[in-house]
């Protein structure tokens, strides 16, 4: 299974590309658009594809689990960490969705 948490067009297409066949993708969160020819991409290799705005603390959870078991480093591609207080430059820089990924850090 393939989680895209991006919102970013490329990348969702390139996890429905890594996705083997009559496997499962997932895009969760909003933002940018995605082109693609349905059949080639989802329909021959049939391929599922479930869309969440957010998921749930028990996802969360077993994504971490395979985070950890496949020893994999989401943390690289945060490219903005911001306050709390700064709520509305984070949701700015999100949306021009030509950044890593951004985050709210509370401390």
């Amino acid at each position: 299974m393939f989680v895209d948490c991006s919102g970013n067009g490329s990348a969702r297409l390139l996890a429905l590309r890594g996705t083997r066949c009559f496997g499962r993708c997932v895009f969760v969160g909003e933002g940018n658009r995605i082109d693609f020819g349905v059949s080639p991409t989802l329909i021959h290799p049939q391929i599922t594809l479930y869309g969440s705005w957010v998921t749930s603390i028990g996802h969360m959870e077993e994504l971490v689990e395979h985070l950890v078991r496949w020893k994999l480093h989401p943390e690289v591609m945060v490219s903005h960490r911001f306050a709390l207080e700064n709520a509305a430059e984070v949701h700015r820089v999100a949306e021009e969705a030509q950044s890593g990924k951004v985050c709210i850090v509370v401390q």
